[in-house]
Order: C-alpha cells, then sequence, then structure tokens
C-alpha cells in the first residue's frame, strides 16, 4: 500500500481546502483590531496566517493519522478523497511525522510573534497544541467525545481571533471572544456538519460523538436550529453593541449566499450527502465569517 512520497500526497494531507476554517476566524479577530485601532501591522498578518494554516494542517495530519491507526477509517469506509494515509498510500508514521514537522515550522514565525508581542501568544498557542494534541490522540480522543464541537469552537473560533487581536493591539481583551461568538458558533456547526454524516460509521468504531449520543432524527433538528443561531449571530452580536449600520452591512451581503444558507438547512445529513454537507458548510464558514468582518470593518 505504501509508496514514494510526493509533494502532492503532502499537500493531500495538509488538505488545504479546510484552511478557511482557521483563515476565516483570523480574518475576524483582525477585522476587531482594525475597527478599534484602524491600522494592521502587514508582517504580524502574515505571521499569523502562515502559523494558522500550519497548526490547520497538523490537525489535519493528526486526525488522519489517528483515525487510520484506530481503524475508524479504511480504505473501503473512507469518506474523504483527500485522505493521504488511506487513499494514497501514504505510511501512518509518515503522516504523523509530517503532522509534526507541520507545528516545527509553525514555531518560526511563532518565536517572532513571542519576540515582538510578548508571551501572551504563546499561552494561547499552548492552549491550542494541547487541545489539538487531546483531540486526535489518547485512549479516548476529544474527536470521540460529544465535547468535540464545543472544543473544536472555542479553540479554532474562539482563540485564534482572540490572538490575533493581541498580536495587532498588544491588550488582552476579553470581550474578543464575544465578539467571536459567530465563528465559534460556525466552527461547531462544521464539526457537527462532519460527525452528523458519519454517525452510521462512527458507533460501530466506539465513538461517542454528540450525533451518536442523541440519534439520527435529533441531529437533523438540532443542526437546523443551530444553523439558524448561526447565521443570526452576527446580527445579534452586533445589534447588541448599537452598531445597526454593521448589521446592515451584514444583512446585505447575506442576500448573496441565502440560496446558499437554504440549501444547507434541507439538505439530509448522511454518508451519501457527506460530500455535499461538508462543502456547503466549509463554504458558509467563509461566507458568514468574511460577511460578518466586512461588516465590523466598514462601520
Amino acid at each position: 500500500m505504501s509508496k514514494e512520497l510526493r509533494f502532492k500526497d503532502i499537500v493531500n494531507l495538509a488538505a488545504p481546502h479546510t484552511w478557511t476554517g482557521s483563515v476565516t476566524p483570523a480574518v475576524i479577530g483582525l477585522a476587531i483590531a482594525y475597527h478599534q485601532t484602524g491600522h494592521l501591522d502587514p508582517l504580524m498578518v502574515f505571521c499569523l496566517f502562515v502559523i494558522v494554516i500550519l497548526m490547520q494542517s497538523a490537525v489535519n495530519a493528526f486526525d488522519d493519522y489517528a483515525d487510520f491507526v484506530k481503524g475508524t477509517d479504511t480504505l473501503d469506509n473512507s469518506p474523504d478523497a483527500y485522505d493521504a494515509v488511506i487513499v494514497y498510500g501514504m505510511k501512518p508514521k509518515t503522516a504523523r511525522n509530517l503532522g509534526f514537522l507541520f507545528l516545527l515550522l509553525a514555531l518560526i514565525p511563532a518565536v517572532y510573534v513571542v519576540y515582538t508581542c510578548g508571551l501572551v501568544p504563546l499561552y494561547i498557542g499552548l492552549i491550542g497544541a494541547v487541545v489539538l494534541f487531546c483531540y486526535a490522540f489518547g485512549r479516548m480522543p476529544i474527536s470521540y467525545l460529544p465535547l468535540g464541537e464545543l472544543l473544536c469552537g472555542f479553540v479554532m473560533g474562539g482563540l485564534i481571533p482572540l490572538a490575533a487581536y493581541y498580536m495587532q493591539v498588544r491588550e488582552l481583551n476579553w470581550f474578543v471572544l464575544v465578539e467571536a461568538l459567530p465563528p465559534m458558533i460556525g466552527m461547531s456547526i462544521n464539526m457537527f456538519s462532519n460527525n452528523g454524516c458519519d454517525i452510521e460509521r462512527d458507533i460501530p468504531a466506539g465513538r461517542k460523538t454528540l450525533a451518536c449520543i442523541i440519534g439520527r432524527r435529533k441531529t437533523d433538528r438540532l443542526y437546523r436550529i443551530l444553523l439558524i443561531i448561526w447565521v443570526l449571530s452576527p446580527v445579534i452580536v452586533l445589534g447588541a453593541q448599537m452598531r445597526w449600520g454593521s448589521v446592515l452591512i451584514y444583512a446585505l451581503t447575506s442576500l448573496a449566499f441565502l440560496h446558499l444558507i437554504n440549501r444547507q438547512y434541507t439538505i439530509q445529513l448522511g454518508a451519501e450527502a457527506r460530500e455535499k454537507v461538508m462543502t456547503g458548510a466549509t463554504t458558509l464558514v467563509s461566507l458568514v465569517g468574511l460577511s460578518y468582518a466586512l461588516a465590523m470593518v466598514i462601520f
């Protein structure tokens, strides 16, 4: 099954189609900082994007490795055409080692960030790294538990904007986590989309995700409720701050992808529709997030 490692295999392992899940929260954190200061440090913006992309790539590598080793994903049941361990025959240990390499590469810009901004970004990054490790490894990884959606939302949707804001303003403002509620909900839903499609595959593998616990019918119902809350969350956050101009901008831009929201709302979760569900969820993470960021920057 294993063969010579190619650059294409490394790219498949890093899974660039998932990078929007970390880049979009970073953009939102930058938008919050720009709204307050009126300027951004370009070098810090570059470092931020390099770090979050490499850490996302590490998450993907470790997740593929762990699922393959535990037998959750096999050549027969793997739904991911980008799975470099299974589909393209990469050795599991190679995938694991590449995950560590992605983390080490992320340390290069991180050293400059810590040198320039102090230790706070390091602390935020360490929390994310610990969750990353616990997500994929251990006797009972977080990805196997109903906590996965919440922790994924908090780390990617909350800590990334918090770090992005600090790198620009040099101030730890906990209210950023309130303004980061939309990406936190969005990233939680993105993971819930994945788990909701994999119920029938995850239960025999011993996973106890939220979707596995509550079952197919309640998962579909909860998914639609959360989707509505997510799309409306920028209106709630901005409206609570009396930023009606921003609410108007978000509402107008949202009309452009209202059909995608409706399609995601009506689609049935399941293995057969997994590709459509995940493509739609990933696309909406970007569109909702960027619309929210634009609304914060303009007003």
